[in-house]
């Protein structure tokens, strides 16, 4: 079972459509309201809604729509029980309303059209009704035992109309094209072979994307209207992860699937052993490092990667070269090949070749 909420100002329009020959419309439920025409129907809701006449939208119309496979069970009772019930629970009570049976489609549904505007002049609330209508269906659902829908795969596209029919092909384009993006450049390539424009849209007057819109056919959806799951960040989400697994799937491709074990700047707390790991990482494995990094982070991700690299072999240059011989030490504290004349007084040269300060009371 689904609901399929729309409001509006004018009973008349609402009545007219749901009340039309070409429907096989038939009333099976009303309440406060004159039914012997549907001009007595308009009236009778218009009365009422002159309650509260600085009310614009008074108008409620839900479409609750069940499944196909339950065509043989949905008579017009049932239909009327449930119908009843999830006004109850969506707060739809103390009002007018019509429930109007349709049989121009192969899954049984009806319309229910209600006044917002209550028998005591009070608005009926409409927030969050979407989502409280949505935990309504699926409680009635398997309270009474109905099927339940698989998604929108099942739903049959030769039977769409528009602009319903546009949305689902974007639809089955997000399908088809998302799982294999890594990145919105390519997902909005992707998009425009399947003749889908992509855009964004931003918080207030700054950078800031806040959501995405499709378009295509003169039609525009904002992401979340052809499904939830394509709202702005849980896309980004989506390609985010993508390119984790691609990037994953390259760097094992070297022979790598450890990324912590493997880094090349990683302590193994032996000082110059951990150097000299780096250096041999450079020579015999740099190219894999600095193309996974690459290919995961694009234009920032290879600078760092050619600067990584190019310090990884700068410390093998430094590892491969012959160590020159000491000289001795000087008067100055100097040592390990450099001038005397270049150190002060407390200055000396370390094992590693640092400048460094005499501590006081220290004899070299």
């Amino acid at each position: 079972m689904m609901a399929k909420i729309t409001k509006g100002r004018s009973f008349g329009g609402v009545v007219r459509y749901v009340m039309q020959k070409e429907k096989d419309a038939r009333l099976i439920d009303s309440k406060d309201v004159l039914t012997d025409s549907q001009k007595s129907i308009i009236r009778s809701f218009w009365l009422q809604s002159q309650l509260r006449p600085n009310v614009k939208v008074t108008v409620g119309h839900i479409s609750l729509d069940f499944s196909a496979e339950d065509a043989d069970r949905i008579d017009d009772d049932l239909m009327r029980n449930v119908a009843q019930e999830y006004m109850q629970r969506m707060g739809i009570q103390n009002t007018q309303y019509i429930l109007v049976r349709h049989y121009d489609r192969e899954h049984p549904h009806c319309h229910l059209v209600f006044n917002r505007v209550n028998n005591r002049g009070e608005v009926i609330s409409d927030r969050n009704d979407r989502v409280r209508s949505a935990k309504v269906c699926r409680e009635l659902t398997e309270k009474y035992g109905l099927h339940i829908a698989q998604g929108k795969d099942h739903v049959k596209r030769e039977r769409l109309k528009e602009p319903d029919a546009t949305k689902y092909r974007i639809y089955d384009a997000m399908m088809k094209v998302l799982p294999r993006c890594k990145s919105w450049q390519e997902l909005e390539a992707n998009l425009k072979k399947e003749g889908i424009r992509m855009s964004y849209t931003y918080r207030g007057h700054t950078n800031n994307i806040q959501g995405i819109v499709f378009e295509m056919g003169g039609y525009r959806y904002k992401g979340s209207k052809v499904d939830r799951a394509f709202s702005y960040s849980k896309i980004d989400a989506v390609l985010r992860e993508n390119a984790r697994l691609e990037s994953q799937r390259r760097y094992s491709g070297h022979g790598y699937s450890d990324r912590k074990s493997s880094s090349p700047f990683a302590s193994n707390g032996r000082g110059k052993d951990a150097f000299a790991a780096g250096a041999s990482f450079s020579s015999n494995r740099g190219s894999g490092f600095v193309e996974t990094v690459s290919s995961a982070s694009g234009g920032a991700a290879s600078a760092v990667g050619s600067m990584a690299s190019s310090i990884a072999a700068g410390i093998g240059r430094v590892m491969a070269a012959p160590i020159a011989p000491s000289t001795s030490p000087s008067a100055g504290g100097g040592g390990g090949g450099s001038a005397p004349d270049d150190l002060a007084d407390d200055e000396y040269i370390d094992e590693y070749g640092v400048r460094r300060k005499k501590r006081r009371g220290m004899h070299r």
